[in-house]
């Protein structure tokens, strides 16, 4: 019997040794703080960073499984590999191998504690149509296979199991009749089903659209983060969001592959982009670092970060938000065994 998977990285290793010395350590700034007397800049190793305590664990009648952890490091991640390396080189990638490379990218896009807790405003507001669809997808597989004489397993629901969900019946006090009220915990399991979701389906519109990779002009190095997919909507000058969407017209949407490539599109846009300047290379570079979460990334410190991107020094809330991660695990599983 393996080992449960206990410490999940959320920013895969294999990326951010691109950005690592020779003894697997990276030069990171914090964007949150315990002290003033905390560097600006200080050198981590690259396992212990990026990462929480059963991040994606799911509790299923009380037992722990990794099984999310495992699918996203056997199905994404490792078959990935080998399309990062060739990018990283200037090798050319054959169609299967760049359908690898963008599902990779999508994967860190979706998995990270900034993307989690955008997300979780938006489920408060299309959990129902979610659920429906959901259900009605696994209703539909359950009866075409009930039509051929298979009996519907677990299996068959698909990932809608992932959902802790509380169904329960309500009867009227002068009327036999009643109705099934669904109750959703918005939490972990919401979470990973919208990954799942989202890894098997929705990624392949990044295969639509037209990417670039640019090489960082002159000795600028691109910097990455604990957030690296910046999905930018930009307005006109001084105006813009990291609201954007993997199908959204106009959005732009770039990832660091390494200190000297960045992968670039434009959704919409089907014209390759050759060059950068040096001025947008530090207007892109600057993006990426107010997309981030906690962390910041280079190969070098960056000496002006913190015009950039000012530190927040407060104690009271580091020890809040280490506090909330390090409990993460036994609350989610709490609620989880609730539903």
């Amino acid at each position: 019997m393996r080992n449960l998977r206990k410490n999940h990285h959320y920013v895969s290793q294999s990326y951010l040794k691109a950005w690592a010395n020779n003894h697997n350590r990276i030069w990171t700034y914090r964007t949150l703080v315990s002290h003033s007397s905390v560097p600006e800049w200080s050198q981590s190793s690259i396992k212990s960073i990026a990462n929480h305590q059963h991040l994606f664990t799911r509790s299923i009648v009380g037992d722990d499984s990794d099984e999310i952890e495992v699918w996203m490091d056997q199905e994404i991640e490792s078959p990935a590999q080998i399309a990062l390396s060739k990018v990283r080189t200037d090798d050319s990638l054959s169609k299967p191998e760049w359908e690898k490379l963008l599902r990779f990218v999508a994967l860190q896009d979706i998995r990270n504690p900034e993307r989690y807790i955008e997300q979780l405003e938006r489920w408060k507001l299309n959990m129902p149509t979610i659920i429906e669809e959901a259900m009605q997808t696994a209703l539909s597989k359950m009866k075409a296979d009930s039509s051929k004489g298979r009996i519907p397993t677990d299996k068959d629901i698909g990932d809608i199991k992932l959902i802790p969900i509380r169904v329960t019946k309500e009867i009227g006090t002068e009327s036999e009749l009643g109705s099934l009220k669904t109750e959703v915990l918005l939490g972990r399991g919401v979470w990973l089903f919208s990954i799942r979701h989202l890894l098997t389906a929705t990624y392949k519109v990044l295969n639509e659209h037209t990417w670039s990779i640019l090489r960082a002009p002159g000795e600028l190095h691109w910097i990455t983060s604990d957030n690296p997919l910046v999905r930018l909507n930009y307005y006109e000058n001084g105006s813009y969001d990291f609201k954007g969407g993997w199908g959204n017209e106009g959005t732009e949407i770039f990832f660091p592959l390494s200190p000297e490539l960045l992968l670039y599109t434009q959704v919409g846009n089907k014209v390759k982009m050759n060059n950068v300047t040096r001025v947008l290379a530090r207007t892109l570079n600057r993006f990426i670092a107010e997309n981030a979460h906690r962390h910041i990334f280079g190969l070098d410190p960056v000496n002006e970060m913190s015009g950039v991107v000012p530190r927040i020094v407060n104690h009271v809330a580091f020890e809040h938000e280490k506090r909330e991660w390090e409990t993460w695990h036994v609350r989610q599983k709490k609620l989880e065994q609730e539903y």
